[in-house]
């Protein structure tokens, strides 16, 4: 393990937290520990925009400097305007942080090497090489030599900065990054939840710990289902086998339930991989997957920011009414900012800002109107709602939604223009707009993954409202629930949508608590990520090149709904167990209990209480299931068998398979610049494009991807050219080498594979040899002789032209 670097990380991590810390405690001044929990990321936000800003200019280590001084007058601004942090919080969160940092680092190190299977740690890899090579923003594309990058990059620039900053290596950097961002997460959670409990009147460290469970560590109820199913009756078996198992089977098992169930139900057999794959037709995953995963995605990357999110919204939550300037500091200054690094990091998280806006606004006790001055918040304070009549406050209701809409509509356009250069100006990979009503999800499979929080959300609703439902006439209350149950069946029967049967009624009760005071912002939160999971049953992203029409939807949004919905059921969970422990400690029973002197009511809290700590204690068991069989499929096992050699390299495989491409590799990666190159392509997901992946050199063609990033006849036409480079007529090959202006042709194992004996000889003046040894030769193009063919060459480049006017 290469401790000295994982220290040097943690050092400039702690250098960004004290920085941010005077910022945060300005923000988030209402909180309990003044917004310690926050440092990090409120450094990293304004860090990324700046970093992000001037690299388009110019980019390299000076860049990155420059948003250091630049983060460094941020923090001395804030102290002077009164940011004080407490700095015994700050040490403390920051060992939170730590705590998170450490799992993935130990998680990395078990497998660190970046492989093309089942991922897309080729396409992050070979981008944050790019970006380190690169002198401005955005980078050459690394695989569609000569264009821009056409992806967004946020997230990898963030990890290359930090290398940079740190002299680290990306190939240690690269699992670092990732530790960071889960470290990110982790500490967020904490200090979110926390900070909800506590303003409740429980404890912090409980509620953080539940919520850090729930958001970094839990993985919904799937695992814990699957490993039951063979203990469960027959009948009840034959009901969750398909929900449960019925897509794997489907798409890796050709349809054999019965075999597919005989390998994920048995421990030893068990794949972490797999517990994303439940809901047909989409991928949903919860954070700790993605992280072990170990991709760079910006959906990944992006979750603690996400949370984070949430975080600002609740400053702006528990800020005073008559605070305005400062409410909308919050919004449109802390929103705005992380809804731009969004917009270049993960634009998929766009929308939610916009959502949290929504909700936060339309929430908080000060109405939206008064973000204006007082003489035109007058005017748009309709407050109808002051009157008794239903119709009045359902109108009053509405108009604060609408102004709560305005004002993410507000928010929104500050992202965009923080994002401008990527998302305006820049090269934003094409699509064909937004689509609505597509397949729809089961309830079975939803279930299987989401009951635990689900159920939590229920739970806090009805205690939340139970002061409400008893003082409601019991005729009224029941027919009430007659209207809700025959509701909830039309729409499975006649709409066919039993998801929205489950979830409308929650988000609607939930909503309808926080506004009329029973609920908190941890509602909020519930409302949030579950209107996140049901969205994808609504609209989609209608993405070229992918046929299923939820897949990147779903695997975009589902890991976002999932961290804020698993924040607020932590919080809940927290609250409900504190209060249900305190109510049980207060309970006894009077020696007149067989009198019959109305001693039913304590009993009935006392089982009501018992059966809540058992619902929360039964999903902290359920979700702790994925996580204690992941962490035992990638380390424990290892380690006990004496097989656990942890380090952090993420060219560990490569050096050690194949010792012969590596020494080739390093060979281009000590050129300067960004020479282009040429290999061979070949099927994503499969070890091609090791060169250009490695060395982030542009090659004239990758991985398909390019396909959805450009067009499939774009990809085509270049894959055509790198196969006629290498073995077309040579007048052919001189007008490619000399359109893509390739500097150096890579000739391994790949390319003898694809080529055979068609390969051609590169023994003409053209070729020099620049590296060679058993496994690559690498061949450097002498440009000035490409168009100085010879006599027999002038022959075919004649009739070339001739049949190609």
């Amino acid at each position: 393990m290469e401790f000295l670097l994982v220290l040097r990380y943690l050092l400039m991590l702690a250098v960004f937290t004290s920085l941010g810390a005077p910022i945060a405690a300005l923000v988030f001044r209402e909180f309990p520990r003044r917004g310690a929990a926050f440092s990090l990321p409120t450094a990293l936000i304004p860090f990324a925009i700046v970093v992000f800003w001037i690299g388009q200019l110019t980019f390299g280590l000076h860049t990155i400097l420059i948003g250091i001084v630049v983060l460094i007058a941020g923090a001395f601004i804030a102290h002077r305007l009164g940011g004080q942090p407490k700095w015994d919080s700050v040490a403390v969160m920051y060992g939170v942080f730590i705590v998170g940092f450490s799992i993935l680092v130990v998680v990395r190190a078990a497998s660190p090497s970046i492989t093309p299977a089942g991922g897309e740690q080729f396409l992050h890899f070979g981008l944050v090489k790019s970006l380190e090579r690169a002198p401005g923003l955005p980078p050459e594309d690394f695989w569609y030599a000569g264009e821009p990058l056409k992806y967004y990059y946020g997230g990898q620039l963030q990890v290359t900065s930090f290398s940079m900053l740190t002299g680290t290596k990306l190939r240690y950097g690269f699992n670092l990054g990732i530790a960071t961002f889960y470290g990110v997460m982790f500490v967020v959670a904490y200090g979110l939840t926390g900070a909800i409990v506590e303003n409740r009147g429980y404890s912090h460290r409980f509620g953080g710990a539940l919520g850090t469970f729930f958001v970094a560590v839990g993985g919904g109820t799937t695992t814990a289902t699957r490993l039951l199913t063979p203990y469960l009756p027959d009948g009840v078996a034959d009901v969750v086998s398909p929900a449960a198992f019925g897509f794997v089977a489907t798409r890796f098992n050709n349809g054999a339930l019965s075999r597919t169930i005989a390998e994920l139900a048995t421990p030893s057999e068990w794949s972490w991989w797999y517990t994303r794959y439940v809901v047909p037709g989409t991928l949903q995953e919860v954070p700790l997957y993605s992280f072990v995963k170990g991709d760079l995605h910006g959906q990944t990357l992006s979750t603690g920011y996400v949370l984070f999110a949430g975080a600002v919204a609740y400053a702006y939550y528990t800020a005073p009414k008559n605070a305005r300037r400062r409410r909308a500091t919050i919004l449109f200054g802390g929103l705005g900012a992380i809804g731009g690094v969004f917009g270049f990091m993960n634009t998929w998280a766009l929308p939610t800002v916009g959502g949290l806006t929504v909700l936060t606004v339309g929430a908080a006790e000060a109405h939206p109107a008064t973000l204006l001055p007082e003489r035109y918040a007058d005017r748009l304070h309709i407050d109808i709602g002051n009157t008794d009549t239903r119709p009045g406050w359902l109108i009053a209701e509405l108009w604060r939604l609408l102004l709560a809409g305005v004002g993410a509509v507000i928010v929104l356009l500050i992202s965009i223009t923080i994002a401008s250069p990527f998302l305006l100006f820049g090269d934003v990979p094409t699509n064909n707009g937004i689509g609505i009503f597509p397949p729809r999800s089961p309830l079975g499979p939803f279930l299987v993954i989401y009951a635990g929080l689900f159920a939590l959300f229920a739970a806090y609703g009805i205690t939340r409202g139970w002061p409400i439902i008893e003082g409601t006439n019991r005729r009224s209350l029941t027919l009430g629930i007659l209207a809700l149950l025959v509701t909830m069946v039309g729409t499975v029967v006649w709409l066919d949508f039993a998801v929205l049967a489950v979830t409308g009624p929650l988000l609607l009760g939930g909503w309808l608590l926080v506004r009329s005071g029973r609920g908190d912002f941890a509602l909020i939160l519930l409302i949030a990520g579950a209107g996140l999971l049901l969205s994808f049953e609504l609209v989609y992203a209608r993405l070229p090149q992918i046929g299923n029409p939820r897949w990147n939807t779903s695997l975009k949004v589902a890991v976002q709904g999932w961290t804020l919905g698993a924040a607020g059921g932590g919080a809940a969970a927290a609250i409900l167990v504190t209060r249900s422990w305190d109510r049980l400690s207060d309970f006894r029973v009077p020696n007149s209990a067989l009198a019959g002197d109305g001693t039913l009511t304590s009993w009935r809290v006392a089982l009501a209480s018992s059966a809540t700590i058992a619902l929360v204690t039964m999903v902290v068991l359920a979700s702790l299931a994925f996580p204690v069989m992941a962490l035992n499929q990638e380390v424990a096992r290892d380690a006990v068998e004496g097989d656990y050699d942890p380090t952090l390299d993420g060219r560990a495989d490569l050096e050690q398979r194949r010792p012969a491409q590596a020494t080739a590799i390093d060979w281009l990666d000590d050129r300067p610049g960004t020479p282009t190159i040429v290999e061979a392509p070949g099927p994503s997901y499969q070890w091609t494009s090791p060169a250009s992946t490695f060395t982030g050199l542009p090659s004239v063609i990758g991985w398909d991807h390019q396909e959805e990033y450009r067009s499939p006849e774009a990809y085509t036409r270049r894959v055509t050219a790198v196969d006629e480079i290498y073995t077309g007529e040579w007048t052919d090959a001189a007008q490619y080498l000399d359109r893509y202006e390739v500097q150096y042709v890579y000739v391994g194992p790949n390319e003898r594979e694809r080529y055979g004996d068609e390969l051609r000889s590169f023994d003409r003046s053209v070729f020099t040899v620049a590296f060679e040894n058993e496994a690559v030769t690498i061949y450097a193009v002498e440009e000035t002789q490409l168009l100085n063919p010879s006599m027999e060459d002038s022959k075919q480049l004649r009739a070339f032209l001739s049949k190609n006017p």
